[in-house]
């Protein structure tokens, strides 16, 4: 299934096999907006385009953008994890072991479990790719890339699964749907 204009993303595409599920996608308010794709099988797999509808504030903006201009790299360190927090977003992937100190088994401990942070291009365009397991236990790998003209807004494109077996099952045709973008 071909997609086009999803927010920053003017085309990719998806497995003949998924299809946009909007029953299961929450209240969308103001700004922020959300689309849901899923398998056929309905078997634990979520791809979700997304923007969360606040804008970066200005020293999250800069440090972002210097960030993916330096181009592609490997494993992130702490300090610029720590710097992309809020392009992260501070309740869900930002909330990591390396923002939050609480011991990861307390009530206030980490929402994510990081496992890695990086840039990488995707469709010609350098972007932060992350992966790791929240603490509910799905799993996550994501991208998240400037969107509008000042790059204040972050996008979200990422897969989220049930459990490791869908996380393998699917893995692979996420990396598909990546290598598919083509940006507006």
């Amino acid at each position: 299934m071909k997609l086009e204009n999803v927010g920053t993303i003017r085309e990719f595409s998806l497995p003949d096999d998924w299809y946009e599920q909007t029953d299961k996608v929450g209240s969308v308010s103001g700004l922020r907006w959300e689309r849901l794709f899923v398998p056929a099988a309905r078997d634990g797999a979520e791809l979700f385009v997304s923007y969360r509808g606040v804008p970066l504030d200005e020293g999250s903006r800069k440090v972002f953008t210097f960030m993916l201009k330096q181009g592609e790299r490997g494993a992130l360190p702490v300090e610029e994890i720590l710097a992309l927090h809020t392009v992260l977003g501070v309740a869900t992937t930002g909330d990591n072991q390396y923002t939050n100190k609480n011991p990861a088994d307390s009530i206030d401990g980490p929402t994510f479990n990081l496992l890695t942070a990086r840039l990488v291009t995707v469709g010609g365009k350098v972007v932060l790719r992350v992966d790791g397991k929240f603490k509910n236990g799905r799993f996550y790998s994501g991208i998240y890339y400037p969107a509008g003209a000042e790059g204040r807004i972050v996008e979200e494109l990422f897969l989220q699964t049930r459990n490791m077996d869908a996380y393998q099952k699917y893995n692979a045709q996420f990396e598909t749907v990546l290598n598919s973008i083509a940006w507006r």
